[in-house]
């Protein structure tokens, strides 16, 4: 977002993000953002602005050090409309960030038999390589991991795109 814009719904996902209160006066576009739910979801109408806010999110959330993941599906690169590289791309980002983290996720790799290692499965990848090593990956000054993932409805054919939805 260009700076000065959008400034009440980013602050309003930052402070959701980072488990502070909402202020009382939210708007109702950003009710959904309950602290007890861990998934917001941002969604509007083709060039309302969805992938800026995402984007600027990520960055103020990677200058903080809350940001675990970014992953966006993009329809300028093939590979990444594939949902069935979603998580395997998430648990590298997340591994990157921590020794522990990698070490974790290298030892998961090396027990997993060839087949689960190249699953295309996203429900199996994110049980084998992205929940185990959460715990794992902490944010220096937080006690919550941010992953965001953008442009969903660009990913893959409509099944795998159902298929995905019901992992998130």
């Amino acid at each position: 977002c260009l700076p000065g814009t959008r400034t009440e719904i980013l602050d309003a996902i930052i402070q959701w993000a980072t488990g502070y209160d909402l202020p009382a006066n939210i708007p109702s576009y950003l009710q959904q953002l309950d602290q007890d739910k861990r998934i917001a979801w941002l969604c509007g109408v083709a060039g309302s602005g969805k992938s800026s806010i995402a984007m600027s999110v990520a960055l103020a959330a990677h200058a903080s050090g809350l940001l675990g993941a970014y992953y966006r599906f993009s329809t300028a690169n093939q590979a990444q409309l594939n949902p069935s590289t979603l998580f395997s791309t998430i648990a590298c980002q997340l591994a990157s960030q921590n020794k522990k983290t990698e070490e974790q996720l290298v030892s998961i790799v090396k027990k997993c038999d060839q087949l689960t290692q190249q699953s295309t499965n996203p429900s199996q990848q994110l049980s084998t390589f992205v929940l185990p090593i959460l715990g794992t990956a902490p944010s220096p000054h937080h006690t919550h991991t941010l992953i965001i993932i953008d442009a969903v409805d660009e990913s893959g054919n409509m099944g795998k795109r159902q298929e995905l939805l019901k992992c998130l």
